[in-house]
């Protein structure tokens, strides 16, 4: 018998690189939380199923439960019947062990015999893990347990492998009781432990036992949808599916197995159906893994062990419901094919290993040590090597730790290549945000500046004169505005060409900023004509500047491009204003723009008269 168990860069001030962090902290902390809160309950759990286990052995001895080890006779075919069994004609061989029967040919009918000395117990009964295949059990000569149903002719039908609690009446003497066992599997007998004691004490014990295996079965169930849900973040959604599905598969065949799945649900054949199919599909799963794990190189023996597996459940299946065949026969077969198949796949997968990282590796050391808790449980249940206690149940821990070790290292990659695009990103944004804040400068600049010369266009000007005259209004200062024309600027560009007036042009734009101080607005007001806003500056000074500065014009000298030296002069309209001279010129022209247009018109008006009486010359006015 078997007994297996993304930030989107915009415009933005400068700042914009601290609002547009890719934060991955808090998920991170998430994600180490549920894993750290997996690995304690884990480890809780182990450390409860060994104290379990030793307070069950001390409760066992206190209670008087003990195991019946002495006192067993056996057997071989059916004993004689004639108005009842014959038990004392028969001839009985001493056994050492109800669970090591030897000298088997082919019978199917074995007979165990034990006698019961009496005890302290109340309510007395014998417990038996699992019985090889069905069971009657006779004391007094009277049948007082059966576990399935053996017929006239000595046959029977395989019924599960269930636990059992037997009444065994020795509270006022000694007592025998006849075990009349039917099996046609390869082994035949009482299977695991056998002990005796008062019922509720049994019962306590294999609902300690059952409980204590639930928590493997709740360990593997949550890392089953612990590993799926973090594969499908991860965006692995066939790997985090096929992993999942092994650990549901992996946890329902563990409770199919468990003492408490009988409690849930009395029907022993149909947990060992799902056992048995469960174990089937191992392989099938494991070739599901590595198939999708593998993606990009899948090797052909992936999907021949998934086929085969699949295909031998169905076939077992098929028989089962249609033939004769008993599925449960199937085992041993299934065993050999377990290792060849598995083996198969580790091979296959260890072929890569050149090209193996981090998760590779925790894949194949998951399904090696599931291999290998699982082979080292078969091997005990053949009763080739002496029995080990958890071996299949250790290596589902392993597996599921370790799929979920990858998703952990999967999640750890992430992170670092998060972290390091985050910072990728703050400093392309760091340095967009410092190529737009140029660029708008520049722009601002551009539409104060006039390209040619760098001085303020007539659109900035007039934006700013507006402030100096409001200014000049309300705190009675004296202001001052000249404006000047270039001479025969347009015979300039016929005979020497634009270039050597835009030369002109940019000369003119140096000496005047050098001539007129900081504060002064100085605007190319279009084409060959230039503003100076002199803010409070009186007519006598401002009269000083433009004469130095038509001086400085005279002395300029630009060379054309066919060699001829270009000097030029240029033609001057001064209007200075200091305050109004009565309450009516304040009420007509208070407002800024209303004033600024009268100093342009009559700065206009001057040099025009300059021009029609000669040109380079200054024409002053006063306000008026």
């Amino acid at each position: 018998m078997s007994t297996i168990p993304s930030c989107k860069v915009i415009p933005a001030p400068p700042n914009i690189s601290t609002a547009c962090h890719i934060s991955t902290t808090p998920y991170l902390s998430l994600f180490h939380a549920i894993l750290l809160f997996f690995v304690v309950s884990t480890v809780s759990g182990l450390v409860f199923t060994e104290q379990a286990e030793s307070a069950q052995s001390s409760e066992r001895v206190q209670s008087g439960v003990r195991e019946i080890t002495d006192g067993w006779s056996l057997h071989w075919g059916d004993l004689e019947y004639s108005d009842g069994w014959k038990f004392e004609e028969a001839e009985w061989e001493d056994l050492t062990s109800p669970t090591d029967i030897p000298g088997r040919t082919n019978e199917n009918i074995l007979w165990l015999r034990i006698k019961v000395d009496k005890g302290q117990w109340r309510d007395p009964y014998i417990f038996v893990s699992s019985i090889d295949l069905t069971t009657q059990v006779f004391e007094s000569g009277q049948l007082s347990y059966h576990f399935g149903e053996i017929d006239q002719d000595g046959n029977s039908h395989f019924e599960g492998w269930p636990w059992h609690l037997i009444p065994v009446n020795i509270t006022t003497s000694p007592t025998s009781l006849y075990f009349r066992i039917y099996s046609d599997y390869p082994f035949i007998g009482l299977s695991g432990e056998v002990l005796i004691g008062n019922k509720a004490d049994l019962l306590d014990r294999v609902y300690s036992r059952g409980i204590t295996g639930a928590v493997f079965i709740l360990i593997i169930f949550i890392a089953g949808l612990l590993s799926t849900s973090l594969g499908l973040i991860k965006k692995d959604s066939h790997v985090a599916l096929s992993t999942g599905l092994l650990s549901f598969d992996l946890a329902l065949m563990m409770f199919s197995e468990n003492e408490l799945s009988q409690v849930v649900y009395n029907d022993p054949l149909v947990w060992r159906y799902l056992a048995v199919f469960s174990y089937f599909l191992i392989p099938a799963f494991l070739a599901l893994i590595l198939r999708e794990w593998f993606q990009r190189k899948q090797p052909a023996v992936f999907n021949a062990v998934f086929w085969i597996a699949t295909a031998f459940a169905a076939g077992v299946a098929l028989l089962s419901a249609f033939t004769d065949f008993n599925f449960v026969n199937a085992y041993p077969y299934f065993d050999a094919l377990f290792i060849a198949l598995v083996l198969a796949l580790l091979i296959s997968s260890a072929s890569r290993y050149r090209s193996f990282g981090i998760q590779d590796g925790l894949v194949i050391f998951g399904i090696l040590a599931l291999f290998v808790s699982l082979l080292l449980d078969m091997l005990s249940s053949h009763a080739l090597i002496d029995w080990i206690g958890r071996t299949g149940q250790w290596g589902l821990i392993f597996f599921t730790l370790a799929m979920l070790a990858v998703y952990f290292n999967k999640d750890w990659e992430q992170q670092i290549t998060l972290r390091a695009l985050t910072s990728s990103l703050e400093l392309q944004v760091a340095e967009r945000t410092q190529e737009l804040t140029e660029s708008q400068a520049l722009l601002q600049q551009l539409a104060r500046e006039d390209f040619l010369t760098g001085l303020l266009n007539r659109r900035a000007f007039m934006e700013q004169a507006n402030g100096a005259v409001a200014n000049a209004i309300r705190y009675y200062h004296p202001l001052s505005l000249m404006l000047f024309d270039i001479d025969f600027f347009k015979e300039i560009n016929d005979t020497h060409g634009h270039a050597t007036g835009d030369e002109i042009l940019r000369a003119l734009a140096k000496v005047a900023k050098k001539e007129c101080r900081e504060g002064d607005l100085i605007c190319r007001y279009g084409g060959e004509e230039f503003v100076v806003l002199l803010h409070e500056t009186p007519a006598s000074d401002a009269l000083m500047l433009v004469s130095r500065l038509q001086k400085v014009i005279q002395n300029i000298v630009v060379q054309s491009p066919d060699g001829k030296s270009v000097q030029i002069t240029a033609s001057f309209g001064l209007i200075s204003y200091s305050r109004f001279q009565s309450d009516a010129e304040k009420e007509q022209y208070s407002t800024p723009s209303r004033l600024l247009e009268l100093l342009l018109n009559q700065a206009d008006q001057a040099m025009y008269d300059v021009k029609q009486t000669g040109r380079n010359g200054i024409r002053e006015y006063t306000l008026k």
